[in-house]
Parts: C-alpha cells; structure tokens; sequence
C-alpha cells in the first residue's frame, strides 16, 4: 500500500478522461479509499454527501458506561484517516480539487504498475463494502481491524442474530471465533462471533 499525493492531474489521467468523454456514457464508479487528516473523517464524508457524492467512513456506535452509571452512545472509528467514496476518475479528480482536507488516494501497491510505472488505485469491490457496513450497524460487540494478513478459513454464513446472512470467513484465535470480512488492498475487519451461530457455505 502506498500514497500519491496529487496536486494536479497527470497528462495521461487527462487524456483518459478526454477519451471517455469523446466515447460517450459515463465512467463507471468504484470505492476508492481517500487519506484524510487526522480526525476529520466525519467532517470530509459530510462534506462529500453535501455535494451529492456517496461517501462512508468505517464506524461502529458503541454504548460507554461511566462511574456514575450514566451510560452514552458514542461512534467508534474503525479504520481511521480514511473515507470510501464512489466515484469515477473524473469525480475523483474534481474532488482533489474542491477538497483541501484529503491529501490523496491510496493505490495497491502489490498491483502491477501501468506504463507510465504507477500502482492502480486502491478499489473496493461492492460486495466488500456492503458486508463491512452490514457488519458494522449490526455488530453487537466492538468490531476491530488490521492491515496485517490473516490466515482465513472456511467461507460461512451467519444463520442466527443480529448478523445473520452476513458471508465471510472465520478465523480462530485462542478460545474464541471471529468472522472475518476482507478489504483488498487494506486488511481485514473482524468480530467476536459464536460458532453456534454459523454454517459452512459449499
């Protein structure tokens, strides 16, 4: 993984852009994973859905219970100093534009380089992102993240509770089961669950 900060476009990102508008339609949209600074992933993703652009920062509300036994909703973020948009190249190139609080886009760095010797960007597959967000408003316990890389298991499906009909794979670790979403290119998100309530999926 890696970062490019960008301040202008390159003349080749230009020049595809220029051919897809000749060509008609428009650009397919993927998540790209935008770096932001330190504690502004909130005020960037409203920022973006201000403009009208689909934007989600990886985060989970969580109950707090303080001496006084006063307890308060608060909102954890999982994977910080970074916001998923879906957007096209060139919503992305507008977006560096008009959005000074993200400094660049991560690439993938373990994909190959383009001609001009580039890593592609960072992008999320669908089905990844709606499992993490799934995961993540129905998790009842903390859900954690890493960008080291797990040793995963067999695919299954959740069959009872809050996270039920979410797909991953399931890990163990000491005494306990953890199901497994991963993100290409960034890591991997995780959370307690019971074998009980889990089937193997052929």
């Amino acid at each position: 993984m890696a970062e490019i900060p960008e301040n202008n476009a390159s003349h080749e990102t230009v020049g595809a852009n220029l051919r897809q508008s000749l060509a008609g339609g428009v650009p397919e949209r993927k998540w790209l994973v935008a770096l932001v600074k330190t504690n502004f992933e909130e005020v960037c993703r409203k920022q973006l859905q201000e403009k009208g652009y689909e934007a989600y920062v990886a985060c989970q509300k969580q109950t707090r219970v303080y001496r006084n036994r006063h307890r308060r909703e608060v909102t954890h973020i999982i994977i910080s100093r970074m916001v998923f948009i879906h957007i096209n190249e060139k919503e992305r190139l507008q977006i560096l534009k008009d959005f000074p609080v993200i400094k660049c886009f991560l690439t993938n760095k373990a994909a190959q380089t383009n001609e001009f010797g580039r890593h592609p960007f960072a992008v999320i597959p669908d089905a990844q992102m709606e499992r993490l967000q799934f995961m993540l408003y129905n998790a009842e316990t903390p859900v954690g993240f890493t960008a080291e890389p797990l040793r995963l298991g067999e695919h299954i499906r959740v069959v009872r509770g809050p996270l039920t009909n979410c797909e991953g794979q399931v890990i163990r670790l000491g005494n306990n089961s953890y199901l497994v979403v991963t993100l290409d290119a960034l890591g991997s998100a995780m959370v307690n669950i019971s074998p009980d309530d889990l089937e193997r999926i052929a």
